[in-house]
């Protein structure tokens, strides 16, 4: 088929009178690429493409990103072939790279489609379902069948929702299927990301990808025999000797070392799964493994911790500016990250004028004494409990008297207290919420700092301005409408929606006078001054600017942080399991729905108790699908690009 448009030319570098000159030269200044390496050309030898992909020489090209570089070659250098024969040669080649790499080649192409009675709802929990059902089964790190396994299952789903938007749904399932497009397309980039940064620090992981297929093997519900299973345990064991001696782990920086850490412990963590099914069930398994696994485990948990880390060492894993581009991207943020932090300093800016007006109505030295006195006003050890019921009483009845949302009564009725313990407040200094309300408070077991530090933060003003944050009208009451409208969308979990709700009453509320008196501003200015210096820190943490002691620096210089609360909450963002956004995401969520309010129930198309209501029912979506669905003047095609900031 090739030599419908090319003359196809071999030359090999040591047998062919001058092949090497050749071949150098095609090269240009990559004479390593190694071989088999391939060069288009056209008539004239103007080089059209080549072998050498983002990651060297594809050579003979057999994964999905490889073929897909030579597809594009073919492509580049055609005359005559049609898309209908270029697609032909794809699928030719898609069907000799299983048979020679097998499920490391990726799925054929499926040509069914979406059933025609399904509705878009039914589309979604479908999704949802077969995804869980997938990663239950497919979970292995660091392993490339289980990496194609997830994108091959994400690209059929991507192609049946395209299938599906060509139908003549209602305008909310258009929507919900732009979202789902969305939220598939976010998958396969984290996929990517998570794949590269494996990949990364593969020299250190090989051994991994030994033991992998026995976790491969269990995953396809084959059987190794217990005699082979042997020979691959103690084959890692002894690699994992070599790279103990080999490796130079001085040279392994602390961000590479948490991700070789955290590999080791889930691998690991399969392993003893995948032990316990044979073990004592076969006798021949236990007979033949038993000790190989006993001495591999021994010299995985010794290779592993060479690489950990202090525990009060704070490591986050920055995603850089192209990745972080890509997730403004899916959270429908119009915005760079430069854009996003002149935000942040033009808020930060508002929050100093107020400052200084509150110091002077304090008769306060400076903002840190006006702190000082704030955080003077805690109540004693065992009472923080009754003034957490007090002040979610008192906002809730601010609320009703101004009638501002619906409050259902058995919301109000099942949300309860727990205390945090210690070693989760060194990861969350205050208080959290939701239906249950986490409450950060010293312990007996704590030192005498830590103790003063967690009264000190937990005061009753800093407490008095989040309470609502947490409970009603936010987190809590937003999770109970959740469970009870557009439950469908519940994976598209955004934290510019979950965590901008409740900060949005935090700005509405400082507009309707809430604060008693200038204490009580103290307190909100603190936690409107911090949900500002969260977008600056993260971003340009992630962005690779700042490490996480300049984050730390900056919430006690530039916010008044204890010290020790700010280490927990730079933990907290950069190692606590969050995404890379969810930091900036409370302020942003809040000046877009801030936004929103003002061009709805501005232009007098609602009231503003029927905007609270209305958005409690779309689900934690961006704010900027909020705004599809709540103005049906929005095209949905272009939704995601609502610059709010205008």
């Amino acid at each position: 088929m090739l030599e419908t448009d090319l003359v196809i030319v071999q030359i090999d570098e040591s047998a062919m009178l001058n092949g090497q000159e050749v071949c150098d030269r095609l090269k240009k200044d990559n004479p390593n690429l190694g071989m088999p390496w391939f060069v288009f050309t056209d008539a004239n030898k103007n080089v059209l493409a080549d072998a050498t992909g983002p990651n060297g020489n594809v050579g003979c090209p057999m994964m999905p990103e490889e073929r897909d570089w030579f597809i594009d070659g073919v492509r580049k250098s055609r005359v005559n072939l049609s898309d209908a024969q270029i697609d032909e040669l794809k699928l030719l080649l898609h069907k000799y790279a299983i048979e020679v790499i097998g499920d490391e080649a990726g799925a054929l192409p499926t040509t069914t489609a979406p059933p025609l009675e399904a509705t878009t709802t039914d589309l979604l929990i479908q999704y949802g379902a077969d995804r869980s059902a997938l990663q239950r089964t497919w979970n292995i790190p660091f392993s490339s069948i289980n990496h194609q396994r997830h994108i091959d299952f994400e690209n059929r789903w991507l192609a049946w929702v395209e299938i599906a938007q060509q139908r003549d749904y209602p305008r909310n399932g258009q929507i919900d299927l732009a979202l789902l497009h969305n939220h598939i397309l976010s998958h396969i980039a984290e996929l990517q990301l998570t794949r590269a940064k494996q990949k990364d620090v593969g020299e250190h992981l090989w051994p991994v990808l030994i033991l992998n297929a026995l976790l491969e093997a269990k995953a396809k519900r084959e059987f190794t025999t217990p005699e082979k299973a042997a020979r691959i345990l103690n084959g890692a064991a002894s690699n994992i000797d070599r790279l103990i001696d080999e490796v130079d782990f001085d040279a392994v920086d602390a961000v590479r070392s948490q991700r070789i850490y955290r590999v080791l412990g889930s691998s690991k963590r399969l392993l003893d799964a995948w032990f316990d099914f044979g073990m004592d069930y076969d006798p021949l398994f236990s007979w033949w493994c038993e000790q190989p696994y006993n001495t591999l485990v021994e010299k995985v948990d010794d290779y592993r911790e060479l690489f950990a880390a202090d525990e009060d060492e704070i490591i986050g894993d920055p995603i850089g500016e192209a990745a972080l581009l890509q997730q403004l991207g899916y959270a429908m943020i119009p915005y760079s990250p430069d854009d996003l932090v002149a935000i942040a300093e033009r808020e930060f800016a508002w929050c100093e004028t107020e400052k200084n007006k509150v110091i002077a109505e304090l008769g306060a030295r400076n903002w840190t004494g006006a702190l000082r006195m704030a955080k003077a006003v805690h109540v004693a050890p065992g009472e923080q409990p009754a003034m957490i019921k007090e002040l979610h009483d008192e906002s809730v009845s601010f609320l009703r008297e101004r009638d501002l949302l619906t409050i259902p009564d058995l919301a109000d009725e099942v949300w309860r207290m727990q205390m945090m313990s210690p070693e989760r407040q060194k990861v969350s200094p205050y208080f959290t919420g939701g239906e249950v309300i986490s409450i950060s408070y010293p312990t007996d077991g704590m030192t005498h700092e830590e103790k003063m530090k967690s009264m000190l933060g937990n005061n009753r003003h800093f407490s008095r301005a989040t309470v609502h944050h947490e409970l009603i009208p936010g987190h809590h009451l937003q999770g109970y409408m959740a469970k009870r409208w557009n439950t469908q969308r519940s994976m598209f979990y955004t934290p510019f929606y979950v965590e901008g709700w409740a900060l949005y009453w935090e700005l509405l509320l400082w507009d309707l006078n809430f604060p008693q008196n200038a204490l009580d501003k103290v307190g909100m200015l603190f936690w409107r001054s911090h949900r500002c210096a969260r977008i600056i820190f993260s971003l340009n943490f992630h962005l690779g600017n700042w490490a996480p002691q300049q984050c730390v620096d900056f919430l006690v210089e530039r916010v008044g942080h204890e010290r020790l609360n700010a280490e927990a909450e730079v933990r907290r963002s950069v190692q606590g399991g969050y995404g890379p956004l969810y930091q900036a995401a409370y302020m942003l969520g809040g000046l877009q729905l801030r936004a929103l309010s003002k061009k709805l129930v501005g232009g007098r198309q609602m009231s503003l108790k029927q905007f609270h209501d209305s958005v409690l029912k779309q689900g934690p979506i961006p704010i900027a699908a909020v705004r599809a669905n709540l103005d049906e003047s929005v095209k949905i095609s272009t939704m995601a690009n609502w610059e709010f900031n205008d």
